[in-house]
């Protein structure tokens, strides 16, 4: 019998080299691709059936398909699952709405012989049996589908609204991401050092001098032009990660704003601390109604471009950071967060652009 690969994304192409390895037969669903082997037709209970096992990617919404339960009884596995299986490392799994990447790309930095792997860095089934340590981002949506928590160690950083559009209630969502509590060993610390430390044994002081690099993206310096100070914090695709990215700042600044709020579904949001927001995008108007300040700015179905002229244009009586924590997921705006925060520091760069 076939295989299923529902989902041809960057987890379900991992998947198809994995089962080509494995010589074994199968065939692949996704809506939205067009190739060999592939079929873009929802596949009912009864083809489902057909299948000796269906290998789901992780951002598929199962429950959202499959409404009237046609899935419920339908065998299947994930990636992770697979590399729980047959990889022989030590297994370290991080969590958390927010901060989970810099975490895991810390940790890496400091614990030799590791790997990153899963949402961050290569995909799991691309590195079996490749290192001594795998550390292993896992989003909500990985640990909702997991068959089995199979870590050694397992970090939960901590847990703010998030992607309610997709788990329904901030209940279940919190009760995905406490799914990595049925590690080995498990942990709420942060700090990379702390965790390097519990991980092997050894004093944190072997590791206290290192100088960590940070991920980009994540209020990160730009440049200064003039009175203007230049912070891309693109990564900010949440109001936790919005929030915090405010209490840093303490010079005087504006706030660029873009996105889709449907994420959260949060009502409304009073932000405190710019002096003005800048509202951009397809969604401008969502996020007007939602967030409450004095002074808001909005480029309804204009990009950054428009904006970053304004900015440009204003004069400042002291030095001024110019924040951009979009504070949502990317939506219509753009393919993703890199991107975003890419086209910020290209704009930041060249005034002219």
């Amino acid at each position: 019998m076939k295989a299923l690969i529902f989902g041809y994304g960057v987890t379900g192409q991992s998947i198809e080299r994995y089962l080509k390895k494995k010589g074994k037969a199968y065939e692949i669903y996704d809506q939205n691709v067009k190739g060999p082997n592939i079929f873009n037709k929802l596949p009912n209970q009864k083809k489902l059936e057909s299948y000796e096992i269906v290998y789901l990617s992780p951002g598929i919404n199962i429950k959202k398909i499959y409404a009237n339960g046609e899935f419920n009884k339908i065998p299947y596995l994930t990636d992770i699952d697979i590399f729980f299986k047959e990889d022989k490392s030590y297994k370290i799994g991080i969590t958390g709405t927010n901060g989970k990447s810099t975490c895991c790309y810390h940790l890496h930095q400091l614990l030799e012989e590791s790997q990153l792997v899963g949402n961050i860095g290569a995909p799991v089934l691309d590195n079996i049996n490749s290192c001594r340590y795998s550390i292993i981002e896992l989003s909500s949506f990985q640990l909702e589908k997991i068959k089995e928590i199979q870590l050694d160690f397992g970090v939960l950083l901590n847990i703010s609204p998030d992607h309610i559009d997709h788990h329904v209630n901030f209940e279940e969502y919190k009760k995905v991401k406490n799914k990595i509590k049925e590690s080995k060993k498990t942990t709420e610390e942060s700090d990379p050092r702390k965790l390097w430390s519990m991980i092997t044994g050894r004093p944190q002081r072997l590791v206290q001098d290192i100088q960590l690099k940070d991920l980009p993206h994540r209020h990160q310096y730009i440049v200064t032009r003039d009175q203007m100070v230049f912070i891309n914090d693109s990564k900010a695709t949440n109001l936790t990660a919005l929030k915090f990215a405010l209490n840093k700042m303490s010079n005087p600044y504006v706030l660029i704003l873009c996105g889709d709020p449907d994420k959260e579904q949060y009502e409304s949001y009073e932000v405190e601390g710019p002096t003005k927001v800048y509202i951009f995008g397809n969604h401008a108007e969502e996020i007007s109604r939602k967030i409450f300040h004095p002074e808001k700015v909005m480029f309804h179905n204009q990009g950054l471009s428009s904006v970053m002229r304004s900015i440009f244009k204003e004069k400042y009586d002291s030095q001024t950071h110019i924040l951009f924590s979009p504070g949502h997921p990317s939506g219509q705006d753009y393919q993703n967060f890199e991107e975003r925060g890419d086209h910020f520091i290209k704009l930041a760069m060249n005034s002219n652009d």
